[in-house]
């Protein structure tokens, strides 16, 4: 059940195929405070891993300033999650997304980056009921004022698949956060704490994998070594505010496959992923 008390959850899902990286990339005027000809301020950063890290998307006017950035590809692609993170944005953002084939709109969908009780990480994450098949996503960002940057800075994304298990994640299922912060202590004893970031995990423990899940898991030992960001989503039917708060994108580890259970033919592994910062 769900910790709601709405029903049963739906199994977790696990983004691991981000089509943004083979996308071609356009977005809004691209802005950098600092002075250098030689930084890449396109769209393109999205597709990395390590994030847009110089440019940020813009627009100039109102409080309400509004920013988008748009994939495409050559053919349709099979896509249900869609995920935008670490932006300046504060909760009263708002999002719209448009999926397209052949010039005509097969999705749409808009909402807020307001998380469950206020509190951050202030992202965008949407599932889909079913698999979209597009050509072409345009996510349009409106700040609403909640930025204090006279633009808009969208870092990460995620426009792709999901894999599902066939049974759920355990209840042993864990989350956490890692921190750094310097503590300095005068004389009196009194402390005086700086942070310098906070990036949050979660342990994914499985004890009854398929068979027809071993594959999968090959692909995510991989996708774990070259570093790659997946999307983790505890429970796609949650509601929104939920969602943005307890989804993740980062780094994944998995960990050693067994059988613990002989002829019962249930594997058993745990998943670590770490928040991309």
């Amino acid at each position: 059940m769900r910790a709601d008390g709405a029903g049963l959850m739906q199994n977790c899902a696990f983004g691991l195929n981000n089509l943004v990286k083979i996308a071609s990339l356009s977005g809004s005027a691209s802005f950098y405070a600092g002075v250098s000809a030689a930084k890449d301020f396109s769209p393109n950063q999205l597709a990395t891993d390590q994030g847009n890290t110089t440019a940020a998307f813009w627009s100039v006017g109102d409080s309400n300033r509004t920013a988008w950035f748009q994939a495409q590809w050559n053919g349709a692609q099979t896509m249900r999650a869609f995920f935008v993170g670490r932006s300046n944005l504060g909760q009263a953002a708002t999002w719209q997304l448009v999926a397209s084939s052949g010039g005509n709109t097969v999705y749409s969908a808009s909402g807020s980056f307001a998380t469950l009780g206020g509190v951050g990480p202030v992202q965008m994450v949407h599932v889909a009921p079913q698999d979209i098949q597009a050509d072409t996503v345009k996510i349009t960002v409106t700040s609403n004022g909640s930025a204090s940057e006279s633009y808009i800075s969208l870092s990460l994304a995620y426009i792709g698949p999901v894999w599902q298990p066939v049974r759920n994640m355990s209840t042993k299922s864990t989350t956490g956060l890692d921190s750094s912060v310097t503590v300095n202590t005068g004389m009196s004893g009194a402390e005086f704490v700086t942070p310098a970031w906070m990036r949050r995990k979660a342990v994914v423990d499985h004890e009854s994998l398929d068979l027809a899940d071993v594959p999968v898991l090959e692909q995510i030992l991989l996708l774990g070594a070259s570093g790659t960001n997946v999307l983790f989503v505890p429970d796609p039917d949650a509601d929104a505010p939920t969602l943005n708060l307890r989804s993740l994108f980062g780094r994944i580890q998995r960990g050693d496959l067994s059988n613990p259970y002989g002829a019962a033919l249930r594997q058993q592994t745990s998943f670590t992923i770490t928040e991309r910062l």
